[in-house]
């Protein structure tokens, strides 16, 4: 057997662990910031079948198809919060994400976002715009106690105007599935109120209600957003998966 001498040998390793370096920055290593994943159902009560879904992040894109149930997934690489849009036919609706996790995309998330527009004194459009490039609505829409906040104030908001209580008020991040009690019933009752039209819109006289409502417990920035919002209830004034 014919052997290696040590020179021979320490340049063979040498040259394997420069292999191996490589190949690991090829894959995603070398301090690349790890996938994420954000999933939901897109419904406005029937589920927006086959639906697409686009992201729009703090730092990244990506995008879906929603299966036959509305269900979307996506992973890829961004930093939240991301504005997500939900278009099937005639309806395109929004929601947003502060992060990785469930995310639903229905006409209670588009009167989330007037509700936080209003206490960010901005606009739906601008909220949305603001998410790629705003720092202190991307600071505001990343904090969890902000968003459970809002949900809170949205679902007070509710009660007061149409009586609704809603089944859950963490309706943004909450698992359900069209045609199902819960979530999707709830969404239900609200069209059948006039709360939302079939277009999965908020009605108008409601969507300014929410900016109204916000707008009294307003976020000066996201450093001190946990403190406020969540009153609400002043009433009328990547890569894809399926």
């Amino acid at each position: 057997m014919k052997l290696f001498n040590a020179p021979k040998l320490r340049a063979l390793q040498f040259g394997s662990i420069v292999l191996s370096a490589t190949l690991v920055a090829a894959c995603g290593g070398g301090g690349n910031s790890a996938n994420g994943s954000i999933s939901g159902t897109a419904a406005v009560g029937a589920a927006l079948a086959n639906a697409s879904i686009q992201l729009a992040c703090k730092n990244g894109t990506g995008s879906a198809s929603a299966n036959a149930n509305g269900a979307y997934s996506a992973t890829f690489q961004f930093d939240g919060p991301c504005a997500i849009t939900a278009s099937s036919g005639a309806i395109t609706i929004h929601s947003l994400a502060s992060g990785s996790g469930t995310f639903n995309v229905t006409p209670l998330t588009q009167l989330l976002l007037s509700y936080l527009a209003g206490q960010l004194g901005t606009t739906v459009d601008g909220l949305l715009s603001g998410i790629t490039t705003n720092a202190s609505y991307q600071s505001a829409l990343a904090n969890p106690t902000v968003i459970a906040n809002a949900e809170a104030g949205v679902a007070q908001l509710l009660k007061t105007k149409y009586g609704i209580t809603l089944s859950s008020s963490s309706f943004l991040t909450v698992s359900f599935a069209p045609g199902q009690p819960g979530a999707d019933a709830d969404l239900d009752t609200l069209l059948a109120a006039g709360a939302i039209t079939s277009d999965g819109q908020p009605a108008a006289s409601l969507a300014a209600a929410a900016v109204t409502a916000g707008a009294a417990s307003p976020i000066s920035s996201g450093s001190n957003a946990g403190a406020t919002g969540g009153t609400g209830g002043t009433g009328g004034t990547g890569t894809t998966t399926k």
